[in-house]
């Protein structure tokens, strides 16, 4: 793996200069400050590469499995186990209650219980937190890709080897599931540069045959209708301008456009490639910050996104970590609650 970030890093000439970005939300500072330290203290192997002092793949309950024992230690697995008894049995309970109703989710989906049995997280590089149910392993940032790659399969929202473009990829999970279903696609990821790396050494993992175009060739790229079949380009968020007249056939964001700052979030969906892209699958909250619980420096909310009724394919609440409750501090008291705002779907699916 230190290799491939080392390959990653040689090949992107402004990555620790994410910092000096405008605009950048407080959230996103702080995970590209932390990322930055974890890199420059080479502190990036299988264990790091989802799961670090700024993301993961979030929690699931403990379990007693051969299976835990074999990825995780027999040891290790015990400890966790009867430590969270003791100290965090509400708190898991909850959980697992969000899992299995997530499972369910995808499982009444056309075609979701064969996608849950056919892709078990604990196979994908770098998982060592998982769940086992339902004949699989799963957990919770991955029942989200499942649900989404399951959505563009049944809407058949992109096909053949069409253009992909996903603004913040985090460590690759999604891209690495829909290429598993459309090899040919060309897939464009935009994010930190950090992100990048991360998504780099996770698809490169998976599919090693592939083109693999690193930040310092996105000007050779600039025409998307160059890219090679099943190529995966990764962009910068600071390169974004310099690919953002290109059309594709399918423009997604999941979850970030509702955390930035308006001048960051308008240089996304006023681009032309949002506008003129063939169809567009978005998942955001209503309110990025209600009155009562500011959670992120933005006032966006869905009237930002200028959504028309008569464009919408689909439109529906995210399902997935719907009756999530998770153990916050609001008003002075930690207690179980659910998010703040919930989260919306949207799909725009030109003919």
């Amino acid at each position: 793996m230190k290799n491939k970030v080392e390959l990653f890093i040689g090949n992107s000439s402004d990555f620790y200069h994410d910092l000096n970005l405008r605009n950048i939300d407080k959230k996103h500072q702080n995970i590209v400050d932390l990322a930055y330290k974890q890199l420059l203290q080479e502190d990036i192997n299988d264990n790091s590469l989802k799961n670090w002092k700024g993301q993961s793949d979030l929690n699931v309950p403990p379990q007693l499995s051969l299976l835990q024992f074999k990825y995780n230690g027999f040891f290790k697995t015990l400890f966790v186990y009867l430590s969270r008894l003791l100290f965090r049995f509400k708190e898991d309970r909850f959980i697992k209650s969000t899992i299995l109703d997530d499972v369910e989710v995808i499982k009444n989906i056309n075609g979701g219980q064969e996608l849950l049995t056919n892709n078990p997280v604990h196979k994908m590089p770098g998982s060592t937190i998982f769940f086992e149910c339902e004949n699989t392993s799963v957990n919770v940032r991955w029942l989200r890709y499942l649900y989404i790659v399951q959505k563009i399969k049944t809407l058949k929202l992109i096909e053949g080897n069409q253009i992909w473009i996903d603004v913040g990829c985090y460590y690759g999970g999604l891209a690495g599931l829909v290429k598993k279903y459309f090899p040919s696609i060309k897939i464009v990821l935009v994010d930190f540069h950090h992100q990048l790396c991360r998504s780099y050494v996770y698809l490169s993992e998976l599919y090693p045959d592939s083109n693999h175009i690193f930040p310092d060739d996105v000007g050779k790229y600039k025409n998307f209708d160059n890219l090679p079949d099943g190529s995966i380009l990764y962009v910068p968020v600071s390169k974004y301008k310099e690919v953002e007249h290109n059309k594709v056939d399918l423009y997604t964001n999941f979850f970030s456009f509702g955390e930035m700052r308006p001048e960051a979030f308008n240089s996304y969906t006023e681009s032309n490639i949002y506008k003129e892209s063939k169809n567009i699958y978005l998942v955001n909250r209503f309110v990025s910050a209600p009155y009562f619980e500011s959670t992120y420096d933005t006032k966006l909310n869905i009237l930002d996104y200028s959504l028309s009724k008569k464009d919408a394919f689909y439109f529906d609440i995210f399902p997935i970590h719907h009756y999530m409750l998770l153990k916050r501090e609001v008003f002075g008291r930690r207690q179980f609650r659910n998010f703040s705002s919930s989260y919306f779907e949207y799909i725009k699916k030109r003919k």
